[in-house]
């Protein structure tokens, strides 16, 4: 069976796919340095960079908890059965390009990888912030925001159920959208080479992935902050403050949340904590507070949210 092989298991835990691989945090970590030395920090180097208050809280240790979960669900194909882009985009693309007379083209890997990645990240944006909006899916996301402090694990702080609905939902989407996309350009394709389009993911967990979810400020200045999310703006979408609630959905592109309304872009370094909060910004109290209560309580509010007519109450960010 592949999930008692090591080579699969390791890949599972922590293959390219993985935010916090051992490559992307090894590129993390001497970015790190890089920030560390530049703003001439007071202080040893890891004391900064993984302060003992933030990787021993109690919700770090969830964290990891939640990674674990889900990594094991990865490792027995729960997901993998519902992860249909490549499918349904052969599917679509085939029918598509039956149906028109067009020649075969090549289009360049790379302009097929960007228009595809700029396509992924549009339907990202959405499904994350139809999470916050919708009442009866709010809950599931709530535990990733339930969070008291960042760090790279963060990323995995997802209730089983939220990944599955994630990655059924952007696998129609996105695979319906990206086989139209390709059978329209009328070419000639494998499906090895549209699973291997993104590989702009790639490029981008190696430099900023790792720092979106944690305490290190690095902003791209008001410019760059309107066209591509920093890991500031990112630390700010699970902020406390009122004037940061339903702010930065995009996750790595700015310009959906300026084309609809959701841009923040700070003018300088803002002091802030991280959490639930109601509309006026005080910390709610944690009712995530082991790996049973992660699991049980977001399913117990869907219930209590589905008999209620009442629009959803600010209770996170």
């Amino acid at each position: 069976m592949d999930w008692l092989d090591f080579g699969h298991i390791y890949t599972t835990f922590f293959g390219a796919g993985v935010i916090i691989a051992p490559e992307y945090l090894l590129c993390a970590l001497l970015i790190a340095y890089v920030i560390y030395r530049l703003r001439r920090t007071g202080g040893g180097f890891w004391a900064w960079v993984a302060p003992k208050s933030i990787y021993a809280h109690t919700s770090h240790r969830l964290d990891i908890k939640l990674f674990v979960l889900g990594r094991l669900l990865t490792l027995f194909g729960v997901f993998n059965k519902i992860a249909l882009t490549s499918v349904i985009a052969v599917v679509v693309s085939g029918w598509v390009a039956g149906q028109s007379s067009a020649t075969p083209v090549s289009p360049n890997p790379w302009l097929i990888a960007l228009a595809v990645f700029t396509l992924n990240d549009f339907i990202v944006y959405w499904v994350h912030r139809i999470y916050h909006e919708n009442r009866w899916l709010w809950p599931l996301h709530s535990l990733h925001h339930s969070a008291e402090v960042l760090t790279p694990v963060t990323a995995y702080r997802q209730h089983p159920l939220s990944d599955i609905v994630v990655t059924a939902a952007t696998s129609v989407f996105f695979g319906l959208a990206q086989g139209l996309f390709l059978g329209l350009l009328g070419a000639e394709f494998s499906g090895a080479q549209i699973a291997g389009v993104n590989s702009f993911f790639f490029i981008l967990n190696v430099l900023m992935a790792n720092f979106r979810h944690s305490h290190i400020w690095i902003s791209f200045g008001p410019f760059w902050e309107r066209l591509i999310i920093s890991p500031a703006q990112h630390q700010i979408h699970h902020s406390l403050e009122p004037r940061h609630h339903n702010k930065n959905y995009g996750e790595n592109f700015a310009v959906w949340d300026w084309m609809f309304g959701s841009l923040y872009i700070p003018d300088a370094p803002e002091e802030f904590g991280v959490g639930l909060a109601d509309g006026n910004g005080r910390l709610m109290e944690q009712r995530h507070t082991s790996l049973v209560s992660a699991l049980v309580v977001p399913i117990r509010d869907m219930f209590s949210a589905a008999r209620t007519t009442e629009p959803r109450s600010r209770d996170g960010d």
